[in-house]
């Protein structure tokens, strides 16, 4: 994913990005009318990073959201050539806890890698003045907490005009784990992307329940709720539920064809053939970690959110020999239509929102 570097290297030229981007908005900025020159009497002083952590609230085996955070904090301290403190598996039981422990644990900056942990994340980061960042719900206080914003709507979105092209029972679904914003977001992202491409396609959506991130047999039994209503591609979202998706699916493929659309991370590894994997949403926040390790040290750290769009590439959709032909060309015309903004993907951020986008006449 990145050429090798060196630490000097790489910091040089994260720093002149970042540099350039504060003087451009310096020069921007003007003077008020008081005469202040528009400088922040609070901003940080940098800091360089020597050792930073990541704290997730499951193990990289999931295949999804705690995998890729993991391997991006690996890419980045690798990239960099600095440590990095791996707190995986820590659960949702004692957050704030686990994560003071870990910012006092010599970290120069700690990613609080769970929707979860935001709010705890950003009191952990004020009150230790170890820069902390979080995710999803914009957190930002200079030198302290900062956010990363994905916009998983657009990757899901291209999932959906994917799903579609390939469906030959004209039905498709959508399994999600829980009803969080995240989940919600990419169901209403696929089903616009879905109706973009084939206005008939019917779709079909099952939930765990509110929170089942790691419940595989709840899992297996939506998934075998959805292949019932018909659908031959299968979008699911899940963390840990994701085996369970898998399981129904592979066992449903003895009979006829179906194809399962991954979400944030890569499955492709595990299951026993690969023709079962149309593709995955892949979330790669490995440049982001690189970008806010280089604020850190320049004393931006806070002062922005970290977007993932299709257009930056934090959201993408992955490259399978299952995405050929008809299905990939009309996925292209799709990443071009979001990048020039001739589409807008609409954010669906609660259950009763993606339920009316699905119920929406053709």
């Amino acid at each position: 994913m990145f050429g090798k570097r060196t630490r000097g290297a790489a910091r040089t030229a994260l720093a002149a990005a970042t540099i350039a981007g504060l003087l451009l908005t310096a020069g921007c900025s003007g003077r008020d009318a008081s005469g202040s020159d528009g400088a922040d009497p609070g901003a940080a002083q940098g800091r360089e990073v020597h050792r930073f952590a990541i704290v997730t609230p499951e193990k990289e085996s999931d295949y999804g959201w705690n995998q890729r955070g993991i391997r991006a904090a690996r890419e980045a301290a690798e990239e960099l050539g600095i440590e990095l403190d791996d707190h995986s598996n820590a659960g949702y039981d004692n957050t704030e806890a686990i994560l003071t422990q870990v910012a006092e644990s010599d970290n120069d900056l700690v990613i609080a890698h769970a929707s979860g942990f935001t709010t705890i994340g950003k009191r952990v980061g004020e009150q230790t003045g170890v820069p902390t960042l979080v995710v999803d719900f914009e957190s930002n206080v200079p030198g302290k907490v900062a956010t990363v914003i994905p916009a998983p709507e657009e990757g899901a979105y291209l999932a959906g005009v994917a799903a579609a092209e390939k469906s030959e029972t004209g039905t498709v679904g959508v399994v999600a784990s829980a009803e969080n914003l995240n989940w919600f977001l990419m169901a209403g992202g696929f089903v616009q992307g879905a109706r973009s491409a084939d206005p008939d396609v019917e779709i079909v959506i099952a939930y765990i329940g509110p929170d089942g991130y790691g419940d595989s047999a709840g899992g297996a039994s939506v998934t075998q709720q959805v292949i019932a209503a018909g659908a031959d591609v299968i979008m699911g979202m899940g963390d840990g539920a994701t085996m369970g998706y898998l399981q129904a699916i592979e066992n449903a493929r003895t009979e006829h064809p179906i194809s399962y659309v991954a979400t944030i991370g890569d499955v492709s590894e595990i299951v026993d053939d690969p023709a079962t994997v149309l593709t995955s949403v892949l979330w790669n926040y490995t440049d982001t970690y690189l970008e806010a390790i280089a604020d850190v040290e320049s004393g931006a750290f806070g002062t922005k959110t970290y977007p993932l769009t299709v257009e930056n590439g934090g959201i993408s959709l992955q490259e399978t020999e299952n995405m050929r032909g008809g299905v990939a060309e009309a996925v292209d015309a799709a990443k071009a239509a979001i990048i020039d903004g001739s589409v807008t993907v609409e954010r669906a951020t609660e259950k009763e929102q993606v339920q009316a986008l699905i119920d929406a006449p053709a």
